[in-house]
């Protein structure tokens, strides 16, 4: 059995033991089961998945339901005032699954604005709205798109949402670190627990946390999500022995977040995202697949916590692979096959390399694909192949923004990285420091912001990438404004970037 299939078929074990499920009769709640919201994602030129989850009571084991399936109604209309119904229907929410609802909903029209909305026993949820993309084979003349990761519930707000909303993005990519297995010594805001989640009930608790966030909860309503998965959503993969752990926590990922391709026995989180013939995005997953990424031994002293380490001869070995043989092909093909303007990689940690000089050796974010630099070089041989399309990277994880230009790699290649801060979880002087201390050694940086939190917005044309670092004053206040630091264009089929302020 492979390994992806040992984690699918372990988590749906994880449930087997219950009570057979009962389908409900006279469905009745202590309150309002729509507490999480209501969501949309994977949306595609004739596609839209709709979430929701039931949960009157949302830190309760069972959400406050029970263990019978209940039946809940859909509908999707074309109009803002939902008075012009095209869709609806029926699904089953089941106990297996949290009484999660994923509504994969097909056949709709490119380019356009629906609106849809929940109905569960006497109670309807909020109203929300999505967003398909265009036709493929056309022309867009522009697209908007926000990059986002790390949302620690204890660091602050998540304020920056409500920013997010308003300058109203075709879709937001979220790269990872949903939501955090501790607190890291700060409780501005309490987890429900200070344990790291360890089962299945643990998880689905932390992801209904997060899920009551108002803020959180309005952009998930007005905005189509794609999403996909870090270490601090499920566990590092280096332990056979946590695999069930990991199941669990892939499991209620799932039953949280609007995307379908969990029950066929797999879960596929790489995506294909094709806006017209003006960008297509590959979406990664860097966790499922990769190799070791603890192989070089811990340095002394232990630079930032251990994540950074000296770089060892087993590093450069040509088999290891952040994405797995599988996903590295279909990369690669994506990648030469590619015919918009903009080739894009969205991955959930730092692609291109950034080097530590301390004490006359050379160190390594091991989280990043520096800890992978075969794999790298093999995407930076393909991208130099293509014979259409500018490539953009798009990453997060280091709680800071970064603008890094591919013409200082070796061998020199188009590519330019913009990295995302976070939405609130910080960024601790032993990770930020060495970064700033060794930016006289690294030329290919040509934006390093590691105070602030926030977001990147893209806004693209057929001509010219323009990305903006836009900044939380303070997450610790829920009305906080947001400002532009920093804005860089690229132009299309012209390497460098270009910092506009």
């Amino acid at each position: 059995m492979r390994r992806r299939d040992f984690i699918i078929s372990t988590a749906l074990g994880l449930t087997a033991a219950q009570a057979p499920t009962v389908l409900a009769a006279g469905v009745r709640f202590s309150r309002n089961p729509f507490t999480l919201g209501v969501a949309s994602g994977d949306v595609t030129q004739d596609s839209v998945v709709l979430w929701t989850r039931l949960a009157p009571e949302p830190l309760a084991v069972d959400g406050g339901v029970g263990q019978a399936a209940i039946p809940v109604q859909w509908e999707l209309f074309q109009d803002k005032d939902m008075q012009r119904l095209i869709r609806r229907g029926e699904e089953l929410a089941v106990p297996e699954l949290a009484h999660s609802v994923h509504v994969d909903v097909q056949g709709l029209e490119p380019g356009r604005e629906y609106w849809y909305r929940f109905f569960a026993g006497t109670h309807v949820s909020a109203a929300g709205r999505t967003k398909t993309l265009p036709s493929a084979g056309s022309q867009p003349e522009s697209i908007r798109i926000v990059s986002a990761s790390c949302q620690n519930y204890t660091h602050g707000y998540f304020v920056a949402y409500e920013h997010i909303i308003a300058d109203n993005p075709d879709f937001v990519i979220h790269l990872g670190d949903y939501i955090y297995d501790t607190s890291y010594g700060v409780t501005f805001r309490r987890h429900d627990s200070e344990q790291e989640p360890a089962t299945l009930t643990d998880f689905r608790r932390r992801h209904a946390l997060y899920k009551t966030d108002e803020q959180l909860q309005r952009a998930h309503a007005r905005l189509p999500f794609f999403t996909t998965l870090d270490n601090h959503d499920a566990v590092i993969d280096t332990d056979p022995a946590g695999l069930a752990k990991r199941a669990a926590a892939y499991q209620a990922w799932y039953e949280h977040m609007p995307l379908r391709d969990y029950n066929r026995n797999r879960f596929q989180l790489k995506r294909t995202i094709r806006v017209g013939e003006l960008l297509q995005l590959s979406l990664l997953d860097t966790r499922q697949h990769r190799a070791n990424q603890f192989l070089c031994p811990a340095s002394e002293p232990a630079y930032g916590y251990g994540n950074y380490r000296i770089r060892c001869p087993d590093m450069f070995a040509v088999e290891r692979s952040m994405l797995g043989q599988a996903q590295e092909r279909w990369l690669t093909e994506n990648i030469l096959n590619n015919k918009a303007r903009w080739n894009v990689i969205a991955s959930s940690s730092v692609f291109l390399p950034f080097n530590l000089h301390i004490d006359g050796e050379v160190f390594n974010y091991i989280g990043s694909w520096d800890a992978y630099p075969a794999n790298r070089d093999r995407v930076v041989a393909a991208i130099d192949r293509a014979k259409t399309g500018h490539a953009m990277i798009l990453s997060g994880d280091l709680h800071s923004f970064w603008a890094i230009d591919g013409a200082y790699y070796t061998p020199a290649t188009p590519a330019v990285e913009f990295v995302t801060s976070s939405i609130s979880a910080n960024w601790p002087e032993p990770m930020a420091k060495p970064v700033s201390d060794n930016l006289d050694h690294n030329p290919q940086v040509k934006f390093y912001e590691p105070d602030k939190r926030g977001y990147l917005l893209h806004e693209v044309t057929a001509r010219e990438w323009q990305t903006t670092a836009r900044a939380v004053h303070d997450v610790r206040d829920a009305r906080s404004k947001v400002f532009d630091l920093a804005r860089f264009a690229v132009e299309n089929g012209k390497s460098g970037i270009k910092r506009v302020y």
